[in-house]
């Protein structure tokens, strides 16, 4: 089924795609073909001259690209392998905009390729190009011989779905996912959709952060050097084990503990005091540990970690950078949640 190239215009016979390869059934494209085109022929930018692979998250795989242009140089092409996919119609650019295949499209580029087979058809009626990029852009890449799509991958084109789209609901994410040729469990589309479900309610009234944000707004809102600050949210990216690490490093170099604020991710307003709960009840809760470990391993009583009448805390929590929208304007203490 690979056909070898021998020259820079070697292409496949159609006849051998036609042969060889099962022209899928798509809800959003129709009037398929295979048809030769030059790779000048095909557009795969946007305006802005940009690679526009945006069914991924991260854009073309650079690594399956350079694998793909290799395999393409010895081995030559699978022709029973849906080839990249075009619309019939042309863009303003008097082109084919190409809809799925980025990275052979841009392996071939690099090989030098004259021209090599499409796929092309049209778009249905009431069907889009989001529509279409959600269902081949993804779905297409369904199969043991290319780099599936990731839940990454997933989470970018529910994400411009719900955008699109007027008053989502959850039960319509999940059914866009059955319009979607796709390997994932139930588990691992509820994953997807709760978190970028919880994003988009989060983003109409909370302010977002990372990281580094975070440190910033401290440093804006208190005085105090990012240096100084360690951050961690209630979800991913600043964990407590990754702020825990830094109070460490830090501890070791100044012989303290840097100022701790915490932030929250995914979560909408309603629900940010029970979170912030949450992340203090994770540090009521190291702290008994610690001193547990510390007395046994001494033999101590809990009152040789008392300070002035209060038990010591190994790791204090200072606060809670404000993020309700239209309403959290300083720092947020415990007291106030």
């Amino acid at each position: 089924m690979y056909y070898k190239l021998d020259s820079k215009c070697s292409v496949p016979p159609i006849s051998l795609y036609t042969k060889n390869c099962k022209i899928p059934k798509f809800r959003t494209f129709i009037n398929l073909e295979f048809v030769e085109l030059e790779l000048s022929q095909v557009d795969n930018t946007n305006e802005q001259g940009q690679e526009v692979n945006d069914a991924r998250s991260q854009g073309t795989d650079k690594i399956n690209r350079d694998d793909l242009r290799s395999s393409f140089l010895t081995k030559g092409i699978d022709t029973s392998v849906v080839p990249p996919i075009v619309i019939r119609a042309k863009n303003k650019n008097d082109k084919f905009p190409l809809g799925e295949g980025f990275t052979r499209y841009a392996a071939h580029s690099l090989n030098e390729q004259n021209s090599i087979i499409f796929l092309i058809g049209d778009i249905v009626e009431g069907y889009d190009i989001e529509d279409f990029k959600d269902e081949l852009g993804l779905g297409c890449n369904d199969h043991a011989s290319s780099k599936k799509a990731s839940s990454s991958d997933f989470e970018t084109r529910l994400s411009k779905y719900i955008d699109r789209k007027k008053d989502v609901t959850r039960a319509m994410c999940f059914k866009w996912f059955d319009g979607i040729k796709n390997s994932l469990t139930d588990t691992n589309k509820t994953k997807i959709v709760d978190k970028v479900f919880d994003q988009k309610n989060a983003s109409k009234t909370m302010e977002s952060f990372d990281s580094k944000k975070a440190q910033n707004r401290v440093k804006l809102l208190t005085g105090i050097d990012i240096k100084h600050v360690a951050v961690l949210n209630n979800k991913t990216g600043a964990s407590f084990e990754t702020m825990l690490s830094n109070v460490m490093k830090y501890r070791t170099k100044y012989g303290k503990n840097p100022k701790v604020y915490g932030y929250l991710n995914f979560t909408s307003a309603a629900d940010a005091n029970k979170e912030r709960n949450k992340m203090v009840n994770k540090f009521v809760k190291y702290n008994q540990t610690i001193r547990s470990i510390v007395q046994e391993a001494n033999s101590v009583q809990l009152t040789d970690f008392e300070e002035n009448d209060e038990i010591y805390d190994f790791l204090t929590l200072d606060g809670f950078i404000p993020q309700v929208l239209n309403k959290e304007k300083t720092i947020i203490s415990l007291n106030q949640i």
